[in-house]
């Protein structure tokens, strides 16, 4: 596939002699247009489908950092290499932070080192591309077939076949362990309850495929199992037992939810998936500590209500405590402040948004309740590390 090329650069003689240095037919990248400042690029963008802007940084009127910010927030696929007659490490450090594909000191830079900034961006958009097209077996498909498998009783020679049919041999051939995880307390099948489910469902997901990977498979919103392939290094059956506790922990702090789970031991093929399932769901649960009923009410009543106008006040009112008691009970047993909790609850939610939905950064933070978006930003940041667009692009 051929990338569009667009050169944002103010000097008219370093555009001439840039297009003349290298072979584009080789590079299989179009130079498919220019522009002498960012304003000017952003029209072209606006226009022109581009793939890869190359831009200098100290330009009259918007210069190229601000314009790598406009580009990220607006076209997240395309890839930014700077160049500049700078070395300043802040402006390298600003670079790195957005996001670009490279930074060619313009004095020296020669043609191997632009044909092969160029190459590395064509590749990270070949990678998005290709991740973009069908590839015979979704996500969806595995966890469709995974719950088939794991609650449909067939025989053993039929998991066999159909393991080998989404290249879960492939996934798991070092072996497996599965936990199902339950609410602790709790009927979801209440409309309450199925609420609160999904927060419990949304965080573990979240903490999951952070810390450790694995599909988690939610069965008729009850309870969830989690399927983690393991690697060289993992051969302990007790292992999980350690991850489990840490999930738990999280999950008390977080959400106010306590964790019951059971684990199988180390399973090597798809034929031992019903039965080490069964297995499994039939255990006595493991539970975390308990938190008292007041905070039980409000935790409930916070995942119920969190895109509303949530206060200590409010949640004080509607659960019949008063405000102090409430407050001192909040931190005495959740380890946060009421304010804190909330918070954190809506930066778990921001990040799905971000992840699963194309709302705008500004869109996401009015969602949540914020009406200042860089407020919003600055929160997401101290939660994450990252800044919205940072944490959406990575």
């Amino acid at each position: 596939m051929r990338w569009n090329l667009l050169v944002v650069e103010d000097e008219t003689i370093v555009r001439l002699g840039l297009r003349y240095m290298l072979n584009w037919d080789e590079l299989e990248i179009v130079w498919k247009a220019e522009a002498s400042n960012g304003l000017e690029a952003l029209k072209v963008l606006a226009e022109e489908e581009i793939h890869i802007v190359m831009t200098d940084i100290r330009m009259p009127g918007m210069d190229g950092l601000e314009l790598a910010r406009r580009i990220k927030e607006q076209y997240g696929r395309v890839q930014i290499i700077f160049f500049s007659s700078f070395e300043d490490f802040p402006y390298v450090k600003e670079a790195v932070r957005i996001g670009v594909v490279d930074y060619l000191h313009k004095p020296t830079m020669a043609e191997k080192e632009i044909a092969a900034a160029l190459r590395k961006a064509a590749a990270t958009l070949e990678e998005l591309h290709q991740q973009e097209q069908p590839q015979g077996y979704t996500d969806k498909d595995r966890e469709s077939l995974l719950l088939e498998l794991l609650t449909a009783g067939e025989q053993p020679a039929d998991c066999a076949r159909r393991w080998q049919q989404p290249q879960l041999d492939q996934r798991y051939s070092r072996g497996w362990q599965l936990a199902v995880l339950r609410m602790a307390e709790g009927n979801t099948a209440e409309p309450a309850g199925l609420a609160r489910f999904m927060s419990f469902r949304y965080y573990l997901e979240e903490y999951i495929s952070r810390e450790w990977g694995g599909q988690l498979l939610n069965v008729e919103d009850r309870e969830l199992v989690w399927l983690l392939p393991l690697d060289a290094e993992q051969a302990d059956a007790g292992a999980m037992r350690k991850d489990l506790e840490q999930l738990h922990q999280g999950l008390d702090k977080m959400l106010g939810i306590r964790l019951a789970y059971t684990w199988s031991g180390i399973h090597r093929t798809a034929r031992e998936l019903p039965e080490a399932y069964r297995a499994a769901a039939a255990q006595e649960p493991e539970t975390g500590g308990r938190l008292s009923g007041v905070i039980r009410l409000a935790t409930a009543f916070i995942d119920e209500h969190l895109l509303e106008d949530l206060t200590l006040a409010r949640t004080a009112e509607q659960i019949h405590v008063s405000v102090s008691h409430l407050s001192r009970l909040f931190l005495k047993e959740t380890g946060q402040h009421f304010n804190e909790y909330v918070t954190g609850k809506k930066m778990l939610l921001a990040r799905r948004l971000l992840r699963e939905s194309n709302d705008k950064v500004y869109e996401v933070a009015e969602k949540l309740g914020y009406a200042n978006p860089h407020y919003f930003s600055k929160l997401f940041k101290d939660d994450t590390g990252l800044t919205p667009l940072e944490f959406r692009n990575q």
